[in-house]
């Protein structure tokens, strides 16, 4: 293979799109921080109003996005039939265009292996290329339980047995897979944070301002607990009348914040953001004083990486890889659904802010999140996949 970089191709059960953009967005940015060592390309396929296809170059990778339209009628099985007719049908129609513009790949990188693996596995045998599966979701975790279905987990099976490794985010997602009969040679790469947008403000935490702790998600109660947090918050601000909780959401999760209402009417101090992302988002990040991340389950939060970018101390639950992470320098690590402890932990970071260091914080993460790094740990699995061709 010489010096040359590899040409990559990414597809993705879910990568952001003009309906949902940030959806699977932690994909975009591995696909991003590859383009370092690689020549990258990510093809996206997913049900829209209409029939379109779109091309784009976006932070250097040449992007495919393939939109088909909900079939009408809605009445099973004849809907799925359809739909995943116009799905695979999306598929080759993508597929082609990137095959005449670029031929083919030296490797594919499936993202999430339901339904997408099901398209890597079909093209390792038509165009004989090897594929790896990167692997980022939770129905996998007995406590998520939606690694459920004959159709879905056949699927998976095959998919994973045929490929050249699996690459998940957290060390337990790979144990937890080969737990349930997944077997193949699995690695861990953390989700990339990019080290410019996500820095240490030297105008932040002013000593006089409130003390604000700050929660990024889709407002998944099932999943972040954030009616644990609320009701934890609001003990604490009880005790502490001038201090803030900042939650940023995602709109399109309305659903989730309708669900959550009643109890955000009884609790003071609670600011709800919409949508932020990026720039937008480190800004809020920089203002905040602590983050919590009360989940009852995870692989490895990319907003708790992205709070520890910006110098935030994290209180974060036992659970998926958070605890690899969190040590008596960075945060306070707690069990989950123990809202004792988050209301302890609360207290015990709000009074000790000389413990923690902004920088050393940063640093903590800085050398294993990085998009170097992350470009460097990705391109190693590849070449070994290729050359070894297991």
């Amino acid at each position: 293979m010489g010096n040359e970089k590899l040409k990559i191709l990414f597809i993705s059960s879910w990568y952001p799109h003009r309906l949902k953009p940030l959806n699977g967005i932690f994909i975009k940015r591995h696909a991003a921080a590859n383009t370092i060592d690689c020549h990258v390309s990510a093809i996206f396929v997913c049900s829209a109003e209409t029939d379109s296809i779109e091309e784009s170059e976006e932070d250097g990778i040449y992007t495919i996005r393939g939109y088909y339209a909900q079939p009408k009628f809605k009445l099973f099985p004849f809907y799925t039939l359809a739909k995943l007719t116009r799905y695979l049908s999306t598929w080759k129609k993508v597929l082609t265009l990137y095959k005449k513009k670029h031929g083919k790949p030296d490797l594919i990188n499936a993202n999430i292996v339901y339904p997408v693996s099901i398209i890597a596995t079909f093209l390792k045998y038509n165009w004989k290329v090897s594929y790896v599966i990167t692997e980022h979701w939770t129905g996998y975790f007995p406590e998520d339980g939606h690694y459920k279905g004959f159709a879905k987990k056949l699927a998976t099976k095959i998919a994973v047995a045929n490929a050249g490794a699996v690459i998940t985010d957290s060390a337990k997602l790979g144990r937890t897979m080969t737990s349930l009969g997944l077997k193949n040679n699995y690695f861990t790469i953390p989700n990339v944070v990019d080290p410019q947008i996500f820095s240490i403000k030297t105008e932040k935490k002013q000593q006089d301002a409130p003390y604000t702790f700050i929660h990024v998600s889709s407002l998944d109660d099932e999943q972040k607990n954030i009616s644990g947090m609320l009701r934890a918050f609001k003990k604490f601000h009880s005790q502490h009348p001038k201090s803030v909780f900042t939650i940023i959401w995602n709109e399109e999760e309305k659903e989730n914040l309708d669900r959550l209402k009643p109890l955000l009417s009884e609790c003071e101090g609670v600011n709800i953001i919409g949508k932020k992302a990026g720039n937008e988002l480190a800004e809020q990040l920089n203002k905040a004083n602590g983050f919590l991340l009360f989940s009852n389950y995870e692989n490895l939060p990319c907003v708790m990486l992205e709070a520890f970018m910006c110098g935030v101390p994290v209180i974060g639950t036992n659970v998926g890889d958070v605890p690899d992470f969190i040590n008596a320098k960075n945060g306070v690590l707690i069990n989950y659904k123990n809202e004792e402890q988050l209301l302890q932990a609360m207290e015990e970071i709000s009074k000790n802010k000389g413990v923690y260091t902004a920088s050393e914080i940063r640093n903590m993460v800085l050398e294993k999140v990085s998009p170097a790094a992350v470009s460097k740990q990705f391109t190693d699995i590849y070449k070994m996949v290729l050359k070894n061709k297991f």
